[in-house]
């Protein structure tokens, strides 16, 4: 089952778009790590592995899309702050990538039911080759995963909502007071705010 044509581990979110949290002024960069949570879905941006599959912590790392090396200037900018797995953080190193909420999303990646994941523009193209997301263990890695989720979908309803429920521990944003925020509306759609509200989803996809 895939709602937009692609594996239901693998969906990209359906539509490019800006940053929905807008925290600044911490001086360390780190601080921005319950708010990046929340912004990229409790996954990592470029391989979409959930914190829901993976150890319990020293999994996902903060990764600056710009390199600290190639402008100092943004080591501590929210916007140029992405939520990455340790593997793919590495792998792409002091290369500079466009700004994924962008160019990974509204269908310019393409992940395939064989593993394989294609990009259709050029910006998707270069993540992808350049954090060899097509290797052969990353396409053994997706494949395993697609059949896992079909099984749990097909035969396990329980283990299928815990593949792709929230983790249990959602940052309570309205706790984290950065010295400035941007966007303070953007509280009451964080994941925390909705399930205290009784309205975040059981499961979700994209």
């Amino acid at each position: 089952m895939a709602t937009n044509s692609e594996p239901a581990p693998f969906q990209h979110p359906a539509n490019p778009r800006d940053r929905r949290h807008g925290p600044a002024g911490y001086s360390d960069y780190s601080s921005y790590r319950p708010w990046l949570r929340d912004e990229f879905s409790y996954r990592c941006v470029y391989c979409l592995i959930r914190e829901q599959w993976g150890r319990v912590s020293g999994e996902f790392d903060l990764d600056h899309f710009v390199p600290q090396v190639a402008d100092p200037s943004l080591v501590s900018a929210y916007e140029n702050l992405v939520y990455s797995c340790h593997r793919c953080n590495l792998r792409k190193a002091d290369d500079t990538v466009t700004d994924p909420l962008w160019t990974l999303a509204a269908h310019t990646p393409k992940v395939h039911f064989d593993g394989t994941v294609v990009g259709l523009t050029p910006e998707a193209d270069y993540i992808i080759r350049n954090l060899f997301l097509n290797s052969p263990e990353m396409i053994r890695w997706r494949r395993l995963w697609i059949r896992i989720c079909e099984l749990a979908m097909e035969c396990d309803p329980d283990l299928f909502r815990q593949l792709f429920t929230y983790p249990v521990d959602l940052p309570d944003l309205s706790n984290c007071r950065p010295p400035m925020n941007s966007r303070p509306d953007s509280l009451y759609e964080s994941a925390f705010a909705r399930r205290e509200r009784g309205e975040l989803p059981e499961t979700y996809l994209e």
